[in-house]
């Protein structure tokens, strides 16, 4: 699948995920939910796939071979998020990461394609890539089975086997699958019309989940299959997730095309002076006005930064008198709080994704002209969509 940075503790590390490596400059991520996945996959091998077609080995043996055979496994998943992101790449498309998650892997693209073309061929970059490596897969068995290697063959075997069930999954004609992004490039190709053709796809995506979840509860209540049936859960109700974002996405890119910061953003607001101090600023201003921050500029109205609530939080009240608003906010990077006047409504919106941060300063030669905040970009995309209807 291909798709559109959690907070970092220290080099490569997240609180979610793990840094594996940076190749043809994209950023290779395990997020810690793939551990769940590579378990169940170890352990489904180790006591009923490899047991069966390899009879007469210890139990140990059947969880080390289970175990590479899941770790070759998600090495084609890797190289199948490749084939997405050096398509993407070659389309002029930035991809900025690629990670391993429990429905399997993610690559991140920076932005949606700029026509039907480059999303049709980024979609099926995945898909060719995990064709190949069934055939070397296969190829692989055939070899090795021939040399009498038969452990090493049914491994690989199953590996060729996999990535066709992979693509044929994938292929399923429902946002976000391969599939899913094939059908919305035609859709989008025939009508020119993105937000129409991610409906559509998206619509059979959320279909397809819920037979996944109806299928995983299934197989939950039969005595058999409980293991597949928790997979089929977590599958349905990620793609459910990401099938209903995906076209909220594509609503908010449409709505947003052209839109500028300026448009959107509440002028002249209440700025704290730089040289008052907090107890002031609190009584004055967040207790008045009930917002959660607010510029600080200069006598010359010049953006020194934005005081936020979480701020206040860190300094003892007994200090609040002798400790100005300049002064707090000089100590905090105001790079993330602010944005130019004539920068794009989109980028403000990503902006504003970030963890508790719901309004940004708009400045204009150094200067605070405005504040925009989550809440003015999502009415803004609610009045357009209700009038489009």
């Amino acid at each position: 699948m291909s798709n559109g940075d959690a907070p970092r503790r220290g080099p490569g590390f997240s609180i979610s995920r793990l840094f594996i490596g940076r190749y043809f400059g994209i950023a290779f991520y395990v997020d810690v939910s793939w551990f769940l996945i590579a378990a169940l996959v170890t352990y489904l091998l180790a006591t009923a796939v490899f047991p069966n077609a390899l009879s007469g080995h210890s139990r140990s043996f059947y969880f080390v071979l289970g175990g590479g055979a899941m770790l070759l496994f998600f090495f084609s998943i890797l190289l199948h998020e490749l084939g997405h992101s050096l398509v993407s790449q070659r389309c002029g498309i930035p991809v900025p990461r690629i990670t391993l998650l429990l429905i399997g892997g993610l690559a991140e693209i920076s932005r949606e394609p700029d026509d039907a073309r480059s999303e049709l061929k980024i979609a099926l970059g995945g898909p060719a890539v995990s064709i190949i490596l069934s055939a070397v897969y296969a190829l692989l068995s055939w070899g090795v089975a021939a040399l009498g290697m038969k452990v090493l063959a049914c491994v690989f075997g199953w590996l060729a086997e996999m990535n066709i069930v992979l693509v044929v999954f994938n292929m399923f004609p429902g946002y976000p699958l391969d599939g899913g992004r094939v059908l919305r490039a035609l859709i989008w190709a025939k009508t020119g019309r993105l937000r129409h053709a991610t409906y559509i796809a998206s619509r059979i995506g959320v279909v397809f989940s819920w037979l996944l979840i109806f299928g995983g509860v299934w197989m939950l209540l039969s005595s058999s299959y409980k293991l597949n049936g928790l997979s089929f859960l977590l599958i349905g109700f990620f793609l459910k997730s990401a099938a209903e974002s995906g076209y909220a996405n594509a609503v908010q890119r449409t709505v947003l095309a052209g839109v500028r910061v300026r448009d959107l953003m509440t002028a002249n607001p209440a700025a704290i002076p730089d040289t008052l101090p907090i107890n002031l600023a609190v009584e004055d201003y967040f207790l008045s006005g009930h917002h959660v921050a607010y510029p600080v500029c200069a006598s010359d109205g010049e953006f020194r930064g934005l005081l936020r609530l979480d701020f206040l939080k860190e300094i003892p009240k007994e200090k609040w008198p002798y400790v100005s608003a300049g002064d707090v906010v000089a100590e905090k990077s105001a790079d993330s709080l602010r944005i130019g006047v004539n920068e794009s409504a989109t980028r403000a919106m990503k902006m504003l994704l970030a963890p508790e941060l719901s309004r940004l300063a708009v400045i204009e030669n150094s200067r605070l002209v405005g504040i925009v905040t989550r809440h003015d970009i999502l009415h803004f995309i609610e009045i357009h969509t209700e009038l489009e209807a």
